[in-house]
């Protein structure tokens, strides 16, 4: 090699060093200061959050405390009644005098002690308080009218130190939350120019390197960026491909299951059938159990398999969408009626009756998943709330075609929901079954699924022994993710009316 090439080599290996020189610099010194961002993140933004969190969990612990007072004030009515409630309402007191004293232990600030001793002030009056009430409420003959207007507005100066308390809590937050965001986004930056430096420098020795032809000649590079591209495509086409694959496998999971399970029940039913048959013990009832049986079983299983049929012909047209639910066209009621067959087993030992009512030719273009969950939440909210204690009773699916949008009642004929509950129930957490293991999300997911991703509008109509209705009214072709945003700001019309 000539001097001069050498002396060219040298200048490029030069740069080179220099260019991935700056990468490692820039890169470790943004790395080492978003590290220090995350630290900083868990060792102040992430306490903050859970002081927040804490006074959240005082605050709801209040709230029940409240309402189990109210529940004193309403269901006692003698001596012994008003003792277990006032038991209630005292382990309610102890758990937000325990989450007072938690906040308390933790707090670092002048202002934030100071207002929880307001809090623990307050909530030491209010429970003298009630304390009086519930000596005034005995002694007055168990009469909750005069002894609630004469505490109204006692937990007013509680509830205003929590509030402050929770705002406090929720400002340190948000500060450390910014803090912690700025110096993330000053390492990111550092780390950003490190990296657009060092490509810099590449991108120049790459030139110098094509310019004075050193390593390869030309028609080397363009064939090497031949196949890149290729290589590219290929695994965009891989990507898009594998996406495909994702939705259809994640649409074919149940059916596949239910398809499994019914093969099973089948198999063992069969199984057990030729054994009474080799015994000489076969007897008719057996014999009509079966075939009930394999009917059922059957029905299931070829639902099933035209619903993976289905799928697999449309498996080039399958597109999934953000939350990996699948937008499709589809026939209104046939869809229901699979819905209903698969919910069999679930009032095959009910005393309630399911109608449908719903011409077969409307068809929609939106999300079958969403609608099923709808359906299927509010055909069991029915059977445990509406028929409680295995009532007799009749659910009604009722689907009107209005133009280019569609009517669907779900109503039935059972207890009805109290006047005092009716504006409640779409609230999250809010339930009259707790203590049976009622998480109080059913009917909020109903809510959320009708008005963000179906982009319709929900409205519950009910009164004490004449049944309820659900009243949706969806579009037939369902809005854009974008537009479903905007339907997040639809409110449920809660109203009592006649069956």
């Amino acid at each position: 090699m000539s001097q001069s090439a050498q002396r060219i080599f040298r200048r490029l290996v030069l740069i080179a060093a220099l260019a991935l020189g700056l990468i490692v610099a820039f890169a470790g010194y943004g790395g080492g200061a978003l590290w220090q961002a995350l630290q900083r993140y868990h060792l102040e933004a992430l306490p903050d959050h859970q002081r927040a969190e804490q006074t959240l969990d005082v605050a709801i612990e209040f709230k029940w405390q409240v309402q189990e007072w109210k529940n004193l004030l309403l269901r006692g009515h003698d001596a012994a009644s008003v003792a277990e409630h006032w038991a209630a309402v005292q382990a309610r007191e102890r758990a937000v005098q325990a989450g007072l004293m938690a906040l308390r232990q933790g707090a670092t600030q002048a202002v934030e002690r100071a207002a929880i001793e307001a809090a623990l002030s307050a909530h030491q009056a209010l429970s003298q308080t009630y304390g009086q009430a519930r000596q005034r409420f005995e002694g007055e003959g168990f009469r909750p009218q005069q002894v609630d207007a004469s505490i109204r507005g006692a937990d007013r100066p509680l509830l205003a130190a929590l509030d402050t308390i929770s705002d406090q809590a929720a400002e340190r937050a948000s500060r450390t939350d910014q803090e912690a965001r700025a110096s993330a986004e000053r390492a990111l930056a550092l780390a950003l120019g490190g990296l657009l430096l060092g490509l810099a420098g590449g991108v120049a020795t790459f030139y110098l390197m094509i310019r004075r032809a050193v390593l390869r000649p030309t028609e080397q590079v363009f064939e090497r960026l031949a196949q890149t591209s290729e290589l590219l495509l290929q695994s965009e086409r891989m990507a898009t491909l594998g996406g495909l694959v994702a939705g259809v496998a994640h649409e074919i999971n149940t059916p596949v299951g239910i398809t499994l399970s019914c093969a099973t029940t089948l198999q063992q039913a069969t199984q057990e059938l030729r054994a009474q048959m080799s015994g000489g013990a076969l007897k008719k009832q057996l014999l009509l159990d079966y075939m009930e049986l394999a009917n059922d079983a059957t029905e299931l299983l070829a639902g099933n398999a035209r619903k993976v049929a289905a799928l697999v012909r449309s498996f080039k047209q399958v597109a999934v969408d953000q939350s990996s639910e699948a937008r499709r066209r589809f026939r209104l009621r046939a869809y229901i009626e699979e819905l209903l067959l698969s919910l069999r087993p679930e009032f095959k030992h009910s005393p309630v009756q399911i109608e449908l009512h719903c011409d077969d030719g409307i068809e929609m273009d939106s999300y079958p998943g969403a609608l099923a969950q709808v359906l299927t939440n509010l055909l069991l909210n029915a059977q445990k709330h509406a028929f409680e204690g295995g009532a007799t009773g009749n659910v009604r699916i009722e689907v009107k075609a209005q133009g280019d949008r569609l009517e669907l009642e779900v109503a039935d004929d059972g207890q009805g929901i109290p006047p005092e509950h009716l504006d409640k129930v779409f609230d999250p957490f809010f339930t009259t079954k707790r203590h049976a293991g009622g998480s109080g999300l059913g009917l909020n997911i109903v809510y959320n699924l009708v008005c963000n991703t179906l982009g319709g509008q929900l409205r519950v109509r009910s009164q004490p022994g004449q049944g309820t209705q659900f009243l949706i009214q969806l579009p037939r072709v369902a809005p854009s993710v974008a537009a479903n945003a905007a339907a997040m700001s639809a409110s449920v019309t809660s109203t009592a009316g006649t069956g």
